[in-house]
């Protein structure tokens, strides 16, 4: 699939064409949403485990601190993976996460170089148990 090149996205900076996709530091993103945006634009989704790492080390180092780790033991995950491993645990988990959003927090947004070519990434903080309120109505899903 050719994805749109985060060139095209309107803005004039990188902070105004992440907004102009939803995406700003510290908001909190549904989990689907930010799966489409991977999947509209070459921009890579990162979800992080633990919030000490997320908020204090750069995607470029973890990749680097973990290249020796098989990807499902890293604490940290691209988007598109983790909804793969979930669908197969359990094939109903995207429709589940329709009915009930995972909120992901947008730690930082920055770029890398990966098989020499730029990667624009946007990284996020999965929720913790105790973050989720099982009384919240669930909101609508962008798309």
């Amino acid at each position: 699939m050719n994805r749109k090149k985060f060139e095209n996205i309107p803005g004039e900076t990188d902070t105004e064409k992440y907004a102009s996709i939803s995406i700003s530091e510290g908001a909190n993103m549904d989990l689907l949403d930010l799966k489409k945006i991977h999947d509209l634009y070459d921009i890579r989704v990162v979800l992080y485990f633990e919030k000490e790492l997320a908020e204090n080390s750069t995607y470029e180092k973890d990749l680097v601190d973990f290249a020796g780790h098989d990807e499902d033991m890293r604490p940290f995950i691209e988007v598109e993976k983790f909804i793969k491993f979930g669908m197969e645990n359990d094939p109903t988990f995207e429709n589940r996460l329709s009915e009930f959003p995972l909120k992901i927090k947008i730690i930082s947004t920055g770029e890398i170089t990966s098989e020499n070519k730029k990667v624009r990434y946007v990284k996020g903080l999965m929720p913790f148990l105790e973050d989720f309120d099982v009384d919240e109505e669930p909101g609508p899903v962008i798309g």
